[in-house]
């Protein structure tokens, strides 16, 4: 059984075609793996890189896992009493933002806190 284009009525070459051959209409919704802000947030306020990593950013969640891990190292000569807060904060604020970038149809891996 043919399949045709809704637009241009014209037969595609492949039920399963995203995009009309002829005419460029999507055929198909695009489905993006929605992502709570709020959760990824949350999620970066208990264990700072989680957020991330429910982001999809399985390495920017590390990353920042490691740098908060030296971070808390840094206690040691006083400057982690800065340096730690600084750096949970941002963790969270990067998770939030990320999430809704990633929501808005952006793709994550092009951009980092910013």
């Amino acid at each position: 059984m043919p399949n045709y284009c809704p637009e241009c009525g014209k037969e595609l070459i492949s039920p399963n075609a995203e995009i009309c051959p002829h005419c460029g209409v999507r055929l198909k919704e695009i489905v993006i793996n929605r992502r709570s802000p709020v959760l990824a947030a949350i999620l970066s306020f208990f264990i700072s890189g989680l957020g991330q990593i429910y982001n999809g950013q399985f390495g920017k969640g590390i990353a920042y896992f490691i740098i908060y891990m030296f971070c808390f190292l840094s206690l040691f000569f006083l400057i982690g009493f800065l340096l730690i807060p600084l750096w949970w904060l941002i963790g969270i604020v990067d998770a939030y933002v990320s999430a809704t970038r990633i929501n808005a149809g952006e793709d994550a891996s092009k951009f980092i806190n910013t």
